[in-house]
């Protein structure tokens, strides 16, 4: 605990700092490029796109996404609106049901190419089960046969498994709770919906996520739970919408339900989020202008916290078309042109995930900053009217030389509505050298406005690789604690990217699996460390393991990979693959560098689908371990340092495999040698 007057001098020399620097007219941004801090910049933040708009408008802008760096893309099917774009897509009778998904698939694959997670909402009753078929508004009734409503899901979700949406989300209906907008039913009815489409949907494509209700508002997510644990529905997400600065509401609400539900593995999406409320988003309004790129990124630093929060679906992709006043989107319908908030994504996107620490001393600015290996950036950004002077200083940058590049997003400055010129274009980009490790520059944060600094060194790779590594199928998530103090374990699906986090506790457990098809034989594993990680006590464990399906679809066989840090007798078990300890154990020398072969060890049945997890428990607080996954080659094989015969039953067996050291207890093992007597391959067998 700091005394009373060590904290009074400490305030006394800030608020002399920060006079000083009113005075001179001028604000202090220092960024820290070793310092390692919470949470960091993933790019959870995808968009969501309305039906209210036509085919033309989405084959002019969904080519644009390759400029974002989106994860989730969600779209509102809207059945029964049947002059929406995709309707209508169910025709027929309940005993004949005809089928039309040609315009939403076309969406969907496309969406598909940029972003790898899809949400697409199961809504509403499609004509012929509406009560008022001949009344625009029967979308919002209950559906009158809720066996033909789950027969539709079930197909609509062997359309997506035949499509290869894979990594996906289905929401049921789209905010229910919304009186006369979305919904005329009650509560009641709206969970007999969810309880004859979810099972239905998961039979239909058992590898898809199912959950809902995507409120309005956040009375009915623990009426969902109580039905889902009453009747064992499925379950696996619970989702909500905010419009307005606040969202915290919606999220804990959530939080609490999941809690209630007692499925760790449950997730919360925010499938509809914008500051705006409906006076700030008509035409010409504060989300047509540059401001409104400052607000984007106002929003950003609360959202990262919330580390059990999956994806956050930002409205609107392109403006909707039939209501005219609506102005949320982030490209123009009209002319196609990316607004300012579309350049505030991209500038986002920009950004390396690992979070630096950033040090503000400013009445008016706020900021973040992020770096890797090649790249320093900073984003800061002036909450208030009037420009602001700044003056912007790196330490401990990781190279010695590259290219500064500065943009601003203000009324002068890439923001489509005041200057017509919809292209990001750097305001100043410049070769750099330093031999300190230190750099500054100044410059101005006009009023309301967004000022962003990257350094790149130079010949860095490509700073935002896509790695294509193999199908993922789905991602496992585990939140055994719900808070923004919790540890977290989060995985990026376009870079193939995990960031483990201890947070702020010395004993949580960070968790996710990956689980995936068409790995290559071998996967190269480098990863990157921060704070001290030792083994603190029996349950301390970081580890990667391996679980491998068979052709039943059961998983039968895992292989567990640490470097010291594991004990079998106090391992967590896992709660999902085999369900079981592992079944081989391999110790490698540096859990930094080394090589997974899948093919190694794989079980003679194997279907070539696998779970990956990364877990790390009891290592200590503020301790965060990344893991960047690629293709390996197989390396030559070392010499066997001793060969115990098969017969030695419940003995243990020692050996030396590709560099590998591998500690096991067996039944039984099959030892292939080489014609030189040394061993070429290694099967161990349970």
């Amino acid at each position: 605990m700091i005394n009373f007057s060590i904290k009074h001098a400490v305030l006394c020399i800030a608020s002399s700092l920060l006079l000083s620097l009113e005075a001179q007219g001028q604000s202090s941004v220092h960024v820290y490029g070793a310092s390692w801090v919470d949470f960091p910049l993933v790019k959870k933040i995808g968009l969501y796109q309305t039906p209210l708009v036509s085919k033309s408008w989405l084959t002019r802008d969904i080519p644009k996404l390759a400029e974002l760096e989106v994860r989730s893309m969600r779209y509102e099917m809207a059945c029964g609106k049947d002059d929406l774009y995709g309707q209508p897509c169910v025709t027929g009778t309940t005993s004949e049901l005809t089928y039309n998904l040609n315009d939403i698939n076309y969406l969907l694959s496309q969406c598909k190419k940029h972003s790898p997670v899809l949400v697409i909402s199961h809504g509403y009753t499609p004509t012929l089960l509406q009560r008022r078929p001949t009344e625009w508004s029967g979308f919002m009734d209950p559906p009158t046969d809720l066996s033909t409503w789950a027969t539709i899901n079930r197909r609509f979700a062997r359309e997506w498994k035949v499509r290869r949406y894979t990594n996906s989300y289905v929401e049921i209906w789209n905010e229910p709770d919304l009186k006369d907008g979305f919904f005329t039913g009650t509560v009641d009815d709206y969970l007999n919906i969810y309880e004859a489409a979810a099972p239905a949907v998961s039979e239909g494509y058992s590898d898809i996520k199912v959950g809902g209700p995507a409120g309005a508002f956040s009375g009915w997510h623990q009426p969902l739970v109580d039905r889902v644990k009453s009747k064992d529905l499925p379950l696996d997400f619970l989702s909500g919408h905010a419009y307005g600065t606040e969202y915290a509401w919606q999220l804990n609400d959530m939080r609490n339900a999941l809690n209630r539900l007692g499925r760790n593995e449950a997730e919360m999406l925010l499938t509809e989020y914008s500051p705006y409320a409906a006076a700030d988003y008509q035409a010409d309004g504060p989300v047509e202008r540059a401001e409104s790129a400052m607000t984007f990124f106002n929003a950003l630093p609360g959202m990262l916290e919330y580390t059990d929060l999956t994806y956050v679906n930002w409205a609107q992709f392109i403006d909707p078309g039939f209501f005219v006043g609506d102005k949320l989107g982030i490209i123009d319908r009209d002319s196609g042109s990316r607004k300012a908030l579309f350049n505030a994504f991209k500038l986002y996107g920009m950004m390396p995930a690992d979070r630096r620490r950033i040090n503000i001393v400013s009445t008016k600015l706020q900021g973040m900053a992020s770096a890797s290996d090649h790249c320093v950036a900073a984003v800061v950004w002036n909450t208030k009217e009037g420009e602001e002077q700044m003056r912007l200083t790196l330490d401990d940058l990781p190279f010695q030389s590259g290219q500064l590049e500065v943009y601003h997003i203000d009324e002068s400055h890439n923001s489509w509505y005041e200057t017509h010129d919809q292209n990001l274009v750097a305001s100043r980009s410049e070769h750099f050298e330093t031999t300190t490790g230190s750099i500054s520059i100044n410059e101005v944060v006009r009023s309301k406005g967004v000022c962003f600094v990257r350094f790149v060194a130079d010949n860095a790779p490509t700073l935002f690789p896509t790695i294509k590594l193999g199908n993922i199928i789905r991602t496992h998530q585990w939140f055994p604690n719900r808070t923004n103090t919790a540890s977290y374990a989060l995985f990026d699906p376009k870079t193939w990217t995990i960031r483990m986090s201890s947070n702020k506790e010395a004993k949580g457990r960070a968790l996710v699996g990956i689980e995936a098809e068409n790995m290559p034989d071998v996967i190269k594993v480098e990863g990157l460390s921060s704070g001290h990680i030792i083994k603190r006590e029996a349950s301390s464990t970081l580890n990667i393991r391996v679980d491998y399906q068979v052709t039943d679809g059961t998983y039968t066989h895992s292989t567990l990979y640490h470097a010291g840090i594991y004990s079998a007798a106090n391992a967590p078990k896992l709660p999902w693959g085999t369900g079981r300890e592992a079944d081989t154990v391999v110790e490698v020398e540096d859990m930094n560098n080394f090589t997974i072969d899948i093919a190694a060890h794989k079980p003679t049945d194997f279907n070539g689908r696998i779970i990956i997890s990364f877990d790390m428990q009891s290592v200590g607080s503020s301790v965060k371990q990344n893991y960047q996954l690629s293709q390996g080659t197989v390396t030559g094989i070392e010499h066997i340092e001793a060969l115990t015969p098969a017969n030695t039953e419940g003995k243990e067996a020692v050996y030396n495999l590709q560099g590998q050291r591998m500690n096991a207890l067996h039944k039984g093992i099959n030892i292939v040698r080489s014609s030189n007597g040394q061993c070429s391959k290694v099967f161990i067998k349970k």
